[in-house]
């Protein structure tokens, strides 16, 4: 049966595993334009970290939704939906592809299958945040014992969604991942292409760690104290993401360098595993190994675009 849909390709995966290089090159062999999905990336000065494209990349193929957000501005998975829908109807409307890249699982899934309805309170939100400040890893336990499915693809250091999660239990009286399974996510919003890319695990860690160092050589701790010195605290969102709140506390004095090296590359593989997780679980999701599967990658590509 036709869809009626706009047509999308979605690249999604853990970090280090070639999206974003998939990205332009696909964008590039069939005329398309990238929206991007990483909820970092989203926010201006933070460049080096959140690993954004290189002006040169940036230069080959139009790119969206990259630097549109001051960093204390508010941004979430809701209002990333609502700006990806207009650079996708925008890029559509131009006979372009539009290919959304990016490993936040919890955009891409906002985006393709859209949200479950829960109620918020602001009042309980605030206090749920000051209860989360004085003991986050107690706070992580609680969420824990009342949500497991979904404490488990967060981390303790996630403040916004742990709070939100715990805001949803208490309002809904149900845990955020019975909410999900209900909603099911069945019917996607766009005739949308999944291409998943993983890596074996010794093979991702050694790109994790290499990463790391170039972020480094590149200039990872001058950036913070640049975005410091513009008069953002430590406090704004993005400084929570991993890389930036390890240099925040190499330049308070509490670990050496060394040590926040091993940390964010630690943290990081980490994060990479709670990626594996999430996306093992996306429905109609492709997987391959990039570079070495980019001849099927094409095919399977060229193939749902005819």
């Amino acid at each position: 049966m036709l869809s009626n849909r706009i047509r999308a390709l979605a690249i999604g995966g853990p970090t280090c595993t070639g999206k974003s290089d998939l990205a332009l090159i696909v964008g590039k062999k069939f005329g398309g334009e990238i929206v991007n999905g990483d909820s970092m990336q989203v926010y201006r000065y933070f460049d080096i970290g959140t690993a954004k494209p290189s002006a040169a990349a940036l230069q080959e193929l139009p790119h969206h939704l990259i630097d549109i957000v001051d960093p204390d501005e508010e941004f979430n998975a809701a209002a990333f939906r609502l700006r990806a829908d207009e650079a996708i109807r925008d890029i559509s409307s131009r006979g372009k592809l539009p290919i959304v890249a990016g490993g936040t699982g919890l955009y891409l899934r906002a985006l393709f299958y859209g949200l479950f309805p829960a109620k918020a309170d602001a009042g309980l939100r605030e206090s749920l945040n000051a209860e989360y400040a004085r003991d986050p890893i107690g706070f992580y336990e609680k969420l824990k014992a009342i949500d497991r499915d979904y404490a488990m693809r967060i981390s303790f250091r996630d403040r916004i969604r742990s709070v939100r999660a715990m805001e949803i239990y208490l309002l809904e009286g149900r845990p955020v991942s019975d909410l999900e399974k209900e909603h099911g996510f069945r019917e996607p919003r766009y005739d949308v292409c999944m291409i998943g890319l993983t890596a074996p695990r010794d093979e991702l860690y050694r790109r994790i760690n290499a990463r790391v160092l170039t972020m480094l050589e590149a200039g990872l701790v001058d950036e913070v104290r640049s975005i410091l010195a513009r008069g953002y605290t430590k406090d704004t969102k993005p400084f929570s993401s991993i890389g930036y709140r390890e240099v925040l506390r190499y330049l308070n004095g509490s670990i050496d360098y060394e040590d926040m090296i091993k940390d964010i590359q630690q943290n990081t593989r980490h994060y990479a595993k709670r990626q594996f997780t999430w996306f093992a679980k996306e429905k109609n999701m492709t997987w391959f190994h990039y570079p070495k599967d980019l001849s099927r990658i094409l095919a399977t590509i060229e193939g749902f675009i005819s």
